[in-house]
């Protein structure tokens, strides 16, 4: 059997404190390039960012459910990223929870899909493929659609009532949004 020793000395002597002791100086040179490249990696990061106003984003899923429970609209099975479609292009910015007002009897579909100022306008065709889905699977029902920007909201059957109080809602999770 034969040792580590030979394998680990050279590891082992770069390490030592003899070795450490002699490291080459930093020449002026050097030290102009390390600077030029953090200022540059520095000015690359904040490139990143603007220090401008940010965009005007939607409030997320808690802001979302947050307004429309203070609403008085009751809410069940709040579940992240389902659609009314099988689209998986939409999941990443969908939510979906059964709501009613307090005295009506059954729950109701409601699916917020949220969009970015900037994504706002593109969003429309594919919520439109989304809903026609919807309603080839629901044909009885009375499709309704909020467009409250920026959000796209679609359910079924929904009292005159909680489409307003969804409304208002959504209006107020919007204006949460931008204060995000």
């Amino acid at each position: 059997m034969g040792t580590l020793a030979p394998i680990l000395s050279p590891v082992a002597n770069r390490a030592s404190p003899a070795r450490r002791a002699y490291a080459l100086p930093v020449t002026a040179r050097a030290r102009t390039r390390l600077l030029a490249l953090a200022l540059g990696a520095s000015f690359a990061i904040g490139g990143c960012y603007s220090f401008a106003e940010p965009s005007f984003h939607p409030g997320d899923q808690r802001d979302i459910l947050q307004t429309v429970v203070l609403r008085g609209i009751e809410v069940t099975d709040p579940i992240p990223g389902e659609t009314a479609c099988d689209d998986p292009d939409l999941v990443g910015n969908a939510l979906y929870f059964t709501a009613r007002m307090p005295g009506e009897e059954e729950y109701r579909d409601v699916y917020v899909h949220t969009y970015r100022e900037k994504w706002w306008d593109r969003s429309a065709e594919e919520v439109d493929g989304c809903q026609e889905a919807y309603e080839a699977a629901n044909p009885d029902a009375e499709i309704i659609r909020l467009d409250i920007p920026l959000y796209r909201i679609l359910g079924a059957d929904w009292s005159d009532e909680l489409t307003a109080e969804l409304t208002k809602a959504l209006e107020e999770a919007a204006e949460a949004g931008k204060e995000g």
